[in-house]
C-alpha cells in the first residue's frame, strides 16, 4: 500500500508547501486537497472552519493518510487544537504556525517587532502572539488582516489596480511600524512575495514553508515505501478543478488530473 502525506489549504495556496516538501523529500507520496468550494477560509467562522477541515481530514483517513500537513495558517489558528484531540489516535497533524513559529522569530531581540500578514481568521485568533510568547514575551508582534489577499492569488489580479492599493496600504503599515521582519502568515501570500518587495526590498520576509516542510521530514511516521516511491503527486478539490489549475499554473505544473470531490 503506498504511504502518502497529505497537505490540505483552502485553494492554491499550499501548494507553496507543497513544493518545499517535494524538495525535501522529493521520492515521496504527496495527497493534496484544495478546498475551493469554501475558499477563503480567513473570512469563515472557527465553527465553520473546523468542520471544512474535519471533512478533508475524514477524506484523509479514508485514504489511509496517517501524516497531514495543515498548509494553512488559518487552520491552524482556529482548528488545530480541537481536531488534533479528536484526530490524534488515527493521524499525525503538523500545523503550520505552531510547528515554525520558533524558526520565525529566530534572532529577534526585546523590542523588535514582528508582523504578521495574515488572514482576518488568524489575526483574531491571536494565536501567533500566543505561539510567540512562549518563547519571547519581549518581541512585539503586530498582526495585519490581509483580507483581499487570498482572492488576488486566487483569480489571479496581480496587475489589477485595486489589488495593488490594497497590497500597498498593508506595506504602508508595515513601514510605519519599524517592524524588523515580516511573517507571510498565509501560504498563499509568497505568490505575492514580488509585488511586496517592490513596495518595500528592505525589510526581511519569512516564509514559514521551507522551515515547516525540513520539520515534516524529520518527524513524520512513514513507512520504508514513501521513501522509495515514485514522487506521486494527487491532487483534490471540492470545486472547479480548472479554475484551481489555472491559479496554480504561474507557480506549480498541476499535470493531466485533478479530481473533484463532493465535500
Amino acid at each position: 500500500m503506498t504511504d502518502y502525506i497529505g497537505v490540505l489549504d483552502s485553494g492554491v495556496g499550499g501548494l507553496s508547501v507543497l513544493s518545499e516538501l517535494i524538495n525535501v523529500m522529493p521520492k515521496g507520496n504527496f495527497l493534496y486537497f484544495g478546498d475551493t468550494k469554501n475558499m477563503p477560509y480567513g473570512t469563515k467562522t472557527p465553527d465553520e472552519i473546523y468542520s471544512y477541515t474535519k471533512n478533508i481530514l475524514n477524506f484523509f483517513v479514508k485514504k489511509n493518510v496517517t501524516n497531514v500537513v495543515f498548509a494553512c495558517n488559518t487552520t491552524s489558528a482556529v482548528a488545530y487544537d480541537r481536531l488534533n484531540e479528536e484526530f490524534k489516535d488515527v493521524v499525525k497533524i503538523f500545523p503550520l504556525i505552531q510547528t515554525v513559529i520558533k524558526s520565525a522569530i529566530n534572532d529577534l531581540k526585546d523590542n523588535d517587532t514582528i508582523a504578521v500578514f495574515a488572514t482576518r481568521a488568524t489575526v483574531n485568533s491571536k494565536k501567533y502572539e500566543m505561539e510567540i510568547e512562549k518563547y519571547n514575551s519581549k518581541v512585539n508582534v503586530l498582526g495585519i488582516d490581509c483580507s483581499g489577499f487570498v482572492e488576488i492569488v486566487e483569480k489571479r489580479l496581480y496587475q489589477d489596480e485595486k489589488s495593488l492599493e490594497l497590497i500597498k496600504s498593508k506595506m504602508d503599515i508595515i513601514k510605519q511600524s519599524g517592524a524588523r521582519r515580516v511573517v507571510l502568515g498565509c501560504t498563499h501570500y509568497p505568490y505575492l512575495l514580488n509585488i511586496f518587495k517592490k513596495f518595500n526590498s528592505d525589510i526581511e520576509y519569512f516564509n514559514p514553508a521551507g522551515c515547516l516542510s525540513r520539520i515534516v521530514k524529520e518527524n513524520a511516521n512513514l513507512s520504508n515505501d514513501f521513501y522509495n516511491g515514485k514522487g506521486e503527486v494527487k491532487f483534490y478539490v471540492s470545486k472547479s478543478p480548472e479554475e484551481f489549475r489555472k491559479s496554480a499554473e504561474p507557480f506549480f505544473n498541476i499535470g493531466d488530473e485533478i479530481i473533484l470531490v463532493n465535500q
